[in-house]
């Protein structure tokens, strides 16, 4: 059974093979890159390699947009070169049956052409919804003429100048990290934590409890709950509690919870609601150190690990997940 890899560019989903991935990161900061077509808006150093990055958005014609601290890139490998597809959401691996994958020429007219026609290779059928399957071989070569596009304004497009947020230092600490050598991002004393705000005060999460991040949208109130449950969503089918982690903290609650860590440990699964995720990195193991006085804000820490010039209390997931405070009666 065909296996895909499914993700999310301005709110339109696209498939691409498998085996066709290399590998997945963090918007790093770029390097500007001239006499190319405008959707390639810059090049990365992938521990030690070159490589495009290309924004599917521009490449069907759209808008330039931002990018914030969540957005991936996706490493493609194709005959004719290696390339980072910009990403706003992986949505994860998927297997799909045969007779859901409908090539293009079965549901298009033979006379049906634009073109950008040939770079969609057909549609997936997957649960509810129609993912479009990208043709990488057609994605990734460029035509001689490709870049004519003068009369919209494309070709004079900043390349990762139109970053928003004003996170300019976590892109830049990402793209001295994505240059490293790869086998130090294999060494055994290192462990990769993302990092969160919460209320204007940085905590670390350790990756073997991150399922996914994703943005927070709209979240139900439920009744007979505690104040720091606050509510649930729905992820693409599965309804999750959300954790309102600045109640959980005693920290002065913040309205602008933007972000959700979606937890997994043993059978609980969990989504952590947070104001943003600023970063995820590899760190050395003597970065972490043992709580010294507990104050109110490290409650449900376990430790603290040392993050540029400050510290971020490392939560104790297992404790959080496994809690009876997020056993939900009604006589509360």
């Amino acid at each position: 059974m065909p296996s895909f890899l499914v993700f999310e560019s301005e709110s339109v989903r696209y498939a691409i093979p498998t085996e066709s991935v290399d590998s997945i990161f963090w918007m790093p900061e770029l390097s500007p890159i001239e006499a190319a077509p405008p959707w390639f808006i810059g090049l990365a150093n992938w521990h030690g390699e070159v490589v495009h990055i290309l924004d599917l958005s521009l490449r069907f014609k759209h808008s330039p947009r931002s990018y914030s601290t969540l957005t991936n890139i996706i490493l493609v490998s194709a005959p004719q070169m290696r390339c980072g597809i910009v990403s706003d959401s992986v949505m994860g691996l998927v297997d799909v049956p045969l007779e859901s994958i409908v090539k293009r020429e079965m549901v298009m007219p033979s006379d049906f052409s634009t073109p950008y026609a040939d770079l969609i290779e057909g549609e997936i059928k997957h649960e509810d919804q129609i993912v479009l399957l990208l043709n990488l071989q057609k994605l990734l070569t460029v035509q001689i003429g490709d870049d004519a596009s003068t009369s919209h304004g494309e070709s004079e497009l900043p390349s990762t100048k139109f970053l928003a947020e004003h996170n300019e230092e976590i892109f830049r600490a990402r793209m001295h990290q994505l240059a490293m050598p790869i086998i130090d991002q294999q060494e055994k004393d290192r462990d990769g934590f993302a990092i969160v705000a919460i209320g204007e005060i940085r905590y670390a999460i350790e990756i073997a409890y991150i399922a996914e991040f994703a943005h927070l949208k709209q979240c139900a109130p439920l009744p007979c709950c505690p104040p720091y449950i606050l509510g649930v969503i729905n992820l693409r089918g599965e309804i999750l509690s959300v954790i309102d982690m600045t109640t959980l903290l005693n920290i002065q609650n913040i309205a602008d919870k933007r972000d959700i860590v979606i937890l997994q440990f043993e059978s609980k699964r969990i989504a952590l609601a947070v104001q943003r995720v600023e970063d995820f990195r590899y760190f050395d193991r003597h970065h972490i150190s043992a709580l010294q006085d507990v104050e109110d804000q490290h409650a449900q820490c376990k430790s603290l690990l040392k993050v540029d010039d400050g510290v971020a209390g490392i939560l104790d997931i297992e404790a959080i997940l496994l809690s009876s405070m997020l056993e939900i009666e009604e006589r509360i």
